[in-house]
C-alpha cells in the first residue's frame, strides 16, 4: 500500500522531489495556509486531524502528477458543500469564495465547485462509467478529487464510524470509484481502492464508541477545551450563542402569533430563511421544519418530528402506501429489489430481481405499477401474478421509465428520462411523458418539451398535471384535457438554488398543496406556487407518499433511508 503525506512538510518534500516548480509549490503553500484557517480544531470520527485528511487527499492526487492546481483543491476541496464549513451558512460566503479565487485563480476554485456539485447519479459519472474518453478535463480531474477523497477516507476507516447505511453506501460508491479509475487507465488508484475496499469490509473498530460519538458527516468537533486556537473558540462561541438567541426569539413569536397573528406578521415574514439545528433522539429528528411562511406551520402538529423509520440500503425511491395491508412497498434501484416494510418497521423483500424498479404506484383495481429502470418499461402486477408491459414507442425502446402517477379513470401517465442507459442506446428522440390508456392498449406521447422529465403528481381535482424537470431544476403544471392530453405548462415553481439536488418525486394532498423532494429536503408549494417551507432530511429526499389509516403520513424516501413525519392535511389516497 503507497505510503501519503499527511503533514504540510511531506507534502512538499513529495512535490519537490516529483518535479513540481516552484510556482507549484507556492500555490500548493497557499492553499494550504486557507486550509489551516478552514480545518483547525476539527477532527474526523477516526479521531485523526482534518487538515491530515485534506493533505492525505492532495498527497494522493500529486502521486497521479495531476497539475499543481488540482493538488491545491484537494486541500480545500469541500468547503463548497459546507457552506462555510459549519459555520451556520447554507452556502460558502462571497468574501470566502473570492479569498479561494485569489489564492486557486478561477481554475482552481472551478475544480472545487466541481466537486460539491458531483453525485454518484450525476450525468459525469454515467458519462465517466459509459464513454470515460468523452470527459471534459475539468470534469475529469473533479471525478480525481472525489476518488482521492474517498480512498483517504478508507485508509482513515472512517467508514466504520459512519452509520450502517451511510457506510455500506460510502464502501458501495468506493466500488463504482474503483471501477471508474480503471476505465480511465490509472491502475495503480483502482487497485488501492480495490484493496483498501476490503480491508473496510472486514474491519472492525479499534474502539466502541458511543452512539451519540457516531455522526454521519465526514469531521466532528473535538470539545473546547482540546482546541489549539483561541478564534475558532470564540467564533464557534459566538454562532451558538446567536443562534440561541434567534430560536429564542422565535420561540416567542410563536406564543405571540397563536394570539395575535397580525401583531407579528411581519416578523414571520422576514423570516424567510434559517439554519436548522436538528436535535437527534434515537431515530427521531426534530426541528426538521424549515419555516418560510405561516401557512407552513399549520400544515403539522405543534410536536412534528422526522422519523426515519428504516435504514442501510443503497438508494430508496418509489414509495407507495398498501392500504388493505398496511404496509409500505418501496424501491431499492442498485440491488435490484423492492421491499416491503412492515408496521413492525422490518424490511422485508417483496420482488427480486425487480427491474432497477424506481417509482411505484397502484391503479383502481389495487394492482401494482412500476417503472422498471433497468428493463426500460413500464409494468402492471395482474391480480394472477402475470405482468403486462408497455416498454416501446411507435416501434422504439423507451429510454428509462422513471416516475408514474394513474388517473381515477385508469390511465398511466409516466416520465421516461434517460438517466438508465447509455447515450448510444437512446432510441426515443426526446425525454417525454407518456400516457397509457386505460386498456393498456395505447401509449401516446403528452409531453414533449421537457429536458429530463422527473417527478408526476395529478391535482385533487385531476384537472392539473405536475411534473418536474430535473435538468431545468423547475416543477412545471399542465392543463389535463377531456382525453387525456396536455396542453399548457408553465412553470410553477423554479426550484434553481444554490443548494445541491433537483426536483424529484412529487405529491399533493387533498387542499391541493404540493410536496416535492428537491435540495435540502421535501418543499412544500400552495396551489399558486409559492413556497411555504421545507421538510428538511438528513439525506438527499428521492420520493414521497401518503400512507397510515388516516392517509396524514408522509413517508419520504431519502439515500439509504426511509423516513416518516405526521402532518396537518391528508394526501391523496392510492387505491
Amino acid at each position: 500500500m503507497h505510503s501519503y503525506a499527511q503533514t504540510n512538510v511531506q507534502l512538499f518534500n513529495q512535490l519537490r522531489s516529483g518535479g513540481y516548480s516552484d510556482a507549484d509549490l507556492s500555490l500548493v503553500r497557499d492553499a494550504y495556509e486557507l486550509a489551516m484557517a478552514l480545518f483547525t480544531g476539527r477532527f474526523q470520527p477516526s479521531g485523526k486531524l482534518f487538515i491530515a485528511h485534506v493533505v492525505g487527499t492532495a498527497s494522493i492526487l500529486a502521486s497521479l502528477r495531476l497539475p499543481a492546481q488540482v493538488v491545491a483543491a484537494g486541500l480545500i476541496h469541500n468547503v463548497f458543500e459546507t457552506g462555510d464549513f459549519g459555520d451556520g451558512r447554507e452556502a460558502i460566503s462571497t468574501a470566502r469564495r473570492e479569498k479561494i479565487r485569489r489564492v486557486l485563480g478561477p481554475a482552481g476554485e472551478e475544480y472545487v465547485a466541481s466537486f460539491s456539485r458531483l453525485s454518484w447519479k450525476s450525468p459525469t459519472i454515467r458519462l465517466a462509467r459509459d464513454h470515460p474518453d468523452e470527459l471534459a478535463p475539468v470534469d475529469r480531474n473533479g471525478l480525481l478529487i472525489l476518488f482521492a477523497d474517498h480512498l483517504e477516507h478508507l485508509l482513515d476507516l472512517d467508514a466504520l464510524y459512519y452509520g450502517n447505511g451511510v457506510g455500506q453506501s460510502y464502501v458501495y460508491n468506493s466500488k463504482i470509484a474503483a471501477e471508474i479509475a480503471e476505465k480511465l487507465g490509472l491502475r495503480q488508484l483502482a487497485s488501492e481502492l480495490e484493496a483498501t475496499i476490503r480491508e473496510v469490509e472486514f474491519a472492525k473498530l479499534p474502539v466502541e464508541l458511543s452512539l451519540n460519538r457516531i455522526r454521519d458527516r465526514s469531521f466532528v468537533l473535538v470539545p473546547k477545551s482540546c482546541r489549539k486556537r483561541l478564534p475558532v473558540v470564540l467564533s464557534r462561541c459566538l454562532i451558538s450563542w446567536v443562534y440561541s438567541c434567534r430560536r429564542g426569539i422565535f420561540k416567542g413569536l410563536d406564543f405571540l402569533y397563536e394570539r395575535s397573528p397580525n401583531l407579528v406578521k411581519t416578523a414571520y415574514r422576514a423570516q424567510k430563511r434559517h439554519v436548522i439545528r436538528w436535535t437527534t433522539r434515537r431515530n427521531s429528528i426534530v426541528g426538521c421544519l424549515e419555516i418560510k411562511s405561516a401557512a407552513f406551520k399549520s400544515l403539522f402538529p405543534k410536536s412534528a418530528s422526522l422519523q426515519r423509520i428504516a435504514t442501510g440500503f443503497q438508494f430508496t425511491e418509489g414509495p407507495v402506501w398498501i392500504e388493505e395491508e398496511r404496509n409500505l412497498l418501496f424501491s431499492d434501484i442498485p440491488a435490484n429489489r423492492i421491499l416491503r416494510l412492515t408496521s413492525g418497521g422490518r424490511a422485508v423483500t417483496f420482488r427480486q430481481p425487480s427491474g432497477n424498479a424506481n417509482g411505484l404506484t397502484r391503479d383502481k383495481e389495487r394492482r401494482l405499477i412500476a417503472c422498471e429502470h433497468g428493463n426500460r418499461r413500464v409494468t402492471r402486477t395482474e391480480k394472477d401474478g402475470s405482468i403486462t408491459m408497455a416498454d416501446k414507442f411507435q416501434g422504439k425502446k423507451l429510454n428509462s421509465p422513471n416516475d408514474v402517477v394513474v388517473k381515477s379513470d385508469g390511465a398511466i401517465y409516466f416520465s421516461d428520462p434517460s438517466y438508465g442507459i447509455k447515450p448510444d442506446e437512446q432510441e426515443q428522440p426526446i425525454q417525454g411523458v407518456y400516457r397509457l390508456s386505460p386498456d393498456g392498449k395505447e401509449i401516446s406521447l403528452v409531453a414533449r418539451d421537457l429536458a429530463r422529465p422527473n417527478g408526476l403528481a395529478f391535482s385533487p381535482n385531476e384537472k392539473k398535471l405536475y411534473i418536474d424537470d430535473s435538468e431545468r431544476r423547475h416543477v412545471r403544471v399542465f392543463d389535463v384535457q377531456g382525453d387525456g392530453s396536455l396542453c399548457g405548462g408553465s412553470v410553477f415553481h423554479d426550484m434553481n438554488v444554490s443548494l445541491p439536488g433537483s426536483p424529484d418525486g412529487m405529491k399533493v394532498d387533498v387542499e391541493g398543496h404540493v410536496y416535492c423532494a428537491g435540495a435540502g429536503g421535501v418543499w412544500v408549494f400552495d396551489t399558486g406556487g409559492k413556497h411555504l417551507g421545507t421538510i428538511a432530511t438528513p439525506e438527499k429526499p428521492s420520493n414521497c407518499a401518503w400512507g397510515d389509516d388516516d392517509w396524514r403520513g408522509l413517508y419520504i424516501t431519502a439515500g439509504t433511508s426511509v423516513y416518516k413525519i405526521r402532518v396537518n392535511i391528508p394526501g391523496i389516497k392510492v387505491p
